[in-house]
């Protein structure tokens, strides 16, 4: 039986691919089932339309949507209400390099000026939480550790914004307007909303230099 929803959504993504890469694109059996799994599991179409944009916007020599997951999956991380995604077997990820991405996002908080700072001191607290719990712990508890993964990650992302000095955060909310305004009588207006408040805060992120630390 077919679902008309999906069939729309499929559609959509399929005409921006071919659109942004400029020749005739038909997704491939591989593409249709992540573009399935994004719509089944209710990742907005602006989100899924704005990531591609993004991953366009890299550089990169795209030639099929599994291309631009990362793009999109990452914008759809970010934002006040995070979607989250599958991520790899939790076992599969060497501690090392949690404790490596820990450190690295500890150091560049500290490093930001005092009053940026002030607004993310509860998740330094988390931080240096789990980077003494990894420093003694042979077999970390997974589950545990993914769970706090995602709260630090959520309390970065909450505060960024916030932390942008004035100009930063007025150029940021123009760039973010911009990168759903062409979207705007194609798509809910409440989903072009969420998309571009996800956009917002991934670009503060990167503004900021805080890289992500939920992997798992």
């Amino acid at each position: 039986m077919k679902d008309p929803e999906l069939e729309a959504y499929v559609e959509a993504v399929e005409g921006h691919l071919r659109a942004r890469r400029g020749v005739d694109h038909i997704l491939t059996p591989r593409d249709f089932a992540l573009a399935r799994s994004w719509q089944r599991g209710g990742l907005p179409l602006a989100t899924v339309l704005v990531g591609m944009d993004r991953a366009f916007a890299s550089g990169d020599a795209l030639t099929s949507l599994a291309h631009c997951r990362r793009f999109v999956e990452e914008l759809a991380a970010s934002g006040p209400v995070p979607q989250r995604r599958a991520g790899p077997p939790a076992e599969s990820v060497p501690v090392s390099q949690v404790t490596e991405l820990l450190g690295t996002l500890y150091e560049r908080l500290l490093a930001l000026p005092p009053l940026p700072r002030a607004s993310f001191e509860p998740p330094l607290r988390k931080v240096q939480e789990v980077r003494d719990l990894l420093a003694v712990a042979s077999r970390p508890n997974w589950s545990y550790l993914r769970e706090k993964l995602l709260e630090i990650d959520d309390d970065v992302s909450a505060a960024a914004v916030e932390a942008l000095g004035e100009a930063d955060a007025v150029a940021l909310r123009q760039e973010a307007n911009r990168a759903v305004e062409r979207y705007r009588g194609r798509i809910r207006e409440d989903a072009l909303e969420d998309a571009q408040a996800r956009f917002l805060v991934q670009r503060a992120r990167e503004r900021l230099d805080l890289p992500r630390v939920s992997l798992l």
